[in-house]
């Protein structure tokens, strides 16, 4: 199975940094957070990785290079202008191959456990969920391990790692969609997905505070 690492974003909300490097390259205990991901992965047994870029790429791609240096393979998918979460894997199929593969977000941290992510019979996706923590309404509800979003109890966030069959995107035509509304949503309501919660670390970096945070939290470990 491959890996699609989602790392196109013009990570504003990172500034002033992301004005001189691309926020993928942030480095948490010295060592960029995309590259936490690459050797998670790879420590989870994938042995290729595909990576859309778009916003400073050329130096993502000098830092990371083809993979070699971390026993793996790496290739790019390159994005002339922002597709959207759903775009850019759509944009890079042809990389991705005709199997179900793990999508990650390239701006996230976790412990979570990649060996153990797999595509239920009769599924198009797998979600790995978190507790909102009270900071949003949620996105959907899980329900005996399938997805839907109408329903009753909490509502569960979407943390950013997923398998996804291609199929959910090949009769997509608009090239720039959101992941979520444009295909895992349709997919929910034919309760085509499955799902887990998540209890475990997980940080998703949308700010210089949260990288502190979890710079923070690495050097406690």
């Amino acid at each position: 199975m491959k890996a699609f690492l989602l790392a196109a974003g013009k990570g504003k909300r990172l500034l002033p940094f992301t004005e001189e490097l691309p926020k993928p390259l942030y480095k948490v205990l010295g060592k960029p957070l995309i590259q936490w991901n690459i050797e998670k992965l790879r420590d989870a047994g994938f042995s290729q990785i595909v990576i859309n870029v778009h916003h400073l790429a050329d130096k993502l791609v000098d830092v990371i290079g083809d993979g070699s240096k971390f026993d793996l393979e790496i290739s790019y998918s390159f994005e002339r202008e922002l597709l959207g979460t759903g775009g850019g894997v759509g944009n890079a199929l042809d990389l991705i191959g005709g199997d179900p593969f793990v999508l990650l977000s390239g701006d996230l941290w976790t412990n979570y456990n990649f060996q153990s992510l797999e595509l239920a019979p009769n599924s198009l996706a797998h979600m790995v969920l978190v507790s909102n923590l009270g900071k949003d309404e949620g996105d959907v509800f899980l329900n005996q391990g399938r997805l839907n979003i109408h329903g009753k109890g909490e509502k569960y966030t979407f943390s950013g790692i997923a398998v996804l069959d291609p199929k959910l995107f090949t009769k997509i035509k608009k090239k720039n969609y959101q992941l979520w509304e444009s295909v895992l949503l349709p997919a929910c309501e034919e309760s085509l997905i499955t799902g887990e919660l998540y209890t475990g670390d997980l940080f998703n970096i949308n700010s210089l505070e949260e990288a502190e945070r979890l710079d923070a939290f690495l050097t406690r470990e």
